[in-house]
């Protein structure tokens, strides 16, 4: 890719203030003449409408640009910290005595020492009247709201009745259910009074509800009957029945009656949940090294990882939103996210503590409803993902009228510069777009754009605050200025993980590492990147996973899940998952290698294999192409080289 500068952008600015009206296919063209194959550069720090967080935070650190105060924020970690923790008037009920206590094992490196705090309280410090929670379900018109105060009030009500109905600190309650106002007030009420809540999605199977439940040992599961998703009523409740938990919370307007569920005295129903009279229930204070809520995170082999978020972790989720999504008091924000994606409890968490409002749409993305529904919330600041964006242009939408986004953000997976041109289109080209790259191990995100510097199509600009990573190219060589390579994080960060629960985690992140004199400590993520420096700023773009594990749907999933079903087919003798990325970028799609026991039509034998994902793991996961090969490149130790199997099937992309 060639190089861009100032000129690029300057002539994109002239032809669209000339040619504004012009229908998008049009204004394309004259964009891709423009750029040609340069890096397209289409957003300056100037065209920003209002003063930015981190242009605050950049004077108040007593720096005179971005690029100082990032360098400030890693050489003084504990300075650059206890400023982000001040700007969020995190509440204490004892305070920390240093802000970081460093250790040569990066797993036992203690952030906050000896604080004691609930975040959940550090939740309700915007106005009581201002509204926390927008929600809208699909097949209606009526939008629901519900202030903080209310919202309080409700998460110390579910708080009370969780203990007086035999629930305790650190159990394990997993939530099996779409995104609403109760689902997060019963998130909420679960740290609040010391239990660990559990996101998985829905969208999952009942075997893969059940190892989840077995792993972490689930108490309960909260869990709705059904909801309607795309025009089609989506049945949850008959997959918690065969997962078969200890016992079972459900949230229904059908049923008023918890001896309905199943034959078992030990189920609830939600709203028997919800004790009015518990308005004083007080909080369970955890220190930093206490888990407040469990994900799963799929990565290289078929069991998912569970990984604990500490008590620390919402505030880098807050970090990140104020200094790069731009979150300010008083926005709206969105993201096109399940509830069992990191991203709900990071919208959560990023808006709450920043003094903003969530709109949550339960429903699919998809739908010109819900582009409706941002309309009538007046989001200010919209996340999403590529594949919704991608939905939105197949469907030719037009831009939005009385859009009051201000930014938007994207994270799951890697974008398309042209469907994100489209993005912007949308919005009359009078926002950003700030890519945001990290994971559920990271509490948020170690790379993204911001808007103190010029933003790229699909590229990032600047590693995430606080937090640092280096490139290293096939010859494990530090990429400097251009190139391409694989990330490796730089320990300590703030939300950083420090433990898997159901398997090693220095296994997992600090095994078998390059060894670099000048960096002597670094942790394996597993994305790759390109890099691009033009005129001081670095470009990155992504170019997908570099090890077994994908992200497909916006869900990441280890290609052992995914073979492990496969191989459950009569006709397969052995098979290989693999995801690629298109030459245009974009998000990765799905091609699985068989080996089978005789020749067989490959449209039947893909529909075939498609059911059975579908029904064993997700139906998120769609097969792109199915590839018949009887021969599979291994190592010498017999271990499948997948890496080789994407090599084949980078030119036909």
């Amino acid at each position: 890719m060639l190089t861009s500068d100032n000129t690029n952008l300057l002539e994109w600015k002239a032809f669209l203030k000339k040619n504004s009206a012009l229908p998008f296919t049009d204004l394309l063209t004259g964009f891709k003449k423009i750029y040609g194959s340069a890096l397209p550069i289409i957003w300056a720090p100037e065209q920003y409408p209002i003063q930015s967080n981190l242009h605050e935070e950049i004077k108040k650190s007593g720096n005179t640009s971005y690029p100082a105060f990032y360098s400030w924020s890693i050489d003084k970690k504990e300075g650059f910290w206890k400023a982000m923790i001040d700007s969020l008037s995190i509440k204490f009920e004892q305070p920390y005595s240093s802000v970081l206590e460093k250790s040569d094992d990066p797993d036992q490196v203690h952030w906050l020492k000896n604080a004691r705090f609930n975040i959940v309280e550090s939740c309700f410090q915007a106005a009581s009247e201002q509204a926390a929670i927008f929600y809208q379900a699909e097949q209606s018109s009526e939008i629901h709201t519900i202030s903080y105060g209310a919202l309080k009030q409700k998460v110390i009500q579910y708080a009370s009745g969780l203990s007086k109905n035999g629930f305790a600190a650190h159990d394990r309650i997993i939530l099996y259910l779409p995104f609403s106002i109760d689902a997060i007030a019963f998130y909420l009420a679960c740290i609040y009074m010391g239990a660990e809540p559990v996101l998985v999605s829905d969208s999952f199977s009942a075997q893969e509800l059940t190892k989840r439940i077995a792993i972490i040992k689930a108490k309960a599961v909260l869990t709705t009957d059904q909801y309607w998703y795309a025009d089609k009523k989506i049945a949850v409740l008959p997959k918690v029945l065969e997962a078969n938990p200890c016992r079972i919370i459900l949230y229904s307007e059908e049923q008023s009656d918890a001896s309905t569920i199943r034959a078992n005295k030990a189920d609830l129903l939600l709203s028997d949940l919800l004790d009015v009279y518990g308005t004083s229930y007080p909080p369970y204070y955890h220190t930093t090294a206490d888990t407040i809520s469990i994900l799963f995170s799929s990565g290289t082999t078929k069991e998912p990882k569970a990984l604990p978020w500490k008590a620390a972790t919402p505030i880098k989720c807050a970090v990140d939103g104020k200094l790069l999504q731009d979150i300010h008091a008083g926005d709206v924000v969105t993201w096109t996210s399940g509830m069992g994606w990191m991203m709900a409890p990071w919208l959560i968490f990023a808006a709450l503590l920043n003094k903003a409002s969530i709109a949550v749409y339960g429903g699919a993305y998809s739908k010109k409803e819900f582009l409706d529904f941002t309309v009538q919330t007046h989001v200010t600041v919209l996340g999403t993902i590529p594949s919704v964006v991608k939905s939105w242009r197949a469907q030719a939408f037009q831009p939005v009228a009385n859009w009051k986004v201000r930014i938007f953000s994207s994270t799951g997976e890697p974008s398309d510069a042209e469907d994100y041109f489209y993005l912007m289109y949308l919005n009359n080209f009078n926002a950003p777009i700030i890519e945001y790259c990290g994971g559920t191990e990271i509490g948020g995100g170690y790379i993204s754009n911001v808007v103190e510097l010029p933003i790229a199509l699909s590229s990032f600009n600047t590693p995430a605050p606080g937090s640092t990573f280096i490139l290293l190219d096939e010859n494990k060589h530090v990429v400097e200025q251009a190139g391409a390579g694989e990330v490796f994080l730089i320990p300590p960060a703030i939300g950083l993980s420090q433990e898997i629960l159901n398997k090693s985690h220095a296994e997992e992140y600090y095994a078998n590492l390059p060894v670099l004199p000048a960096y002597p400590l670094l942790r394996r993520h597993g994305d790759g990147f390109h890099k691009t420096t033009i005129e001081g700023t670095a470009y990155y773009r992504s170019m997908g996973r570099t090890d077994d594990s994908m992200n497909l749907g916006g869900i990441k999933v280890s290609a052992v899940e995914i073979e492990t079903v496969v191989n459950t087919h009569p006709d397969i003798i052995e098979s290989a998952a693999v995801a690629l990325q298109s030459t245009g970028g974009g998000p990765e799609r799905l091609v699985v290698f068989v080996h089978t026991t005789h020749e067989t039509d490959n449209v039947q034998l893909q529909k075939e294999l498609q059911k059975i994902i579908q029904a064993e793991l997700n139906p998120l996961f769609k097969i792109y192409d199915l590839v018949f090969k009887e021969n599979f490149p291994r190592t010498a130790s017999n271990k499948l080289m997948r890496k080789e199997l994407r090599k084949e099937l980078a030119g036909h992309f």
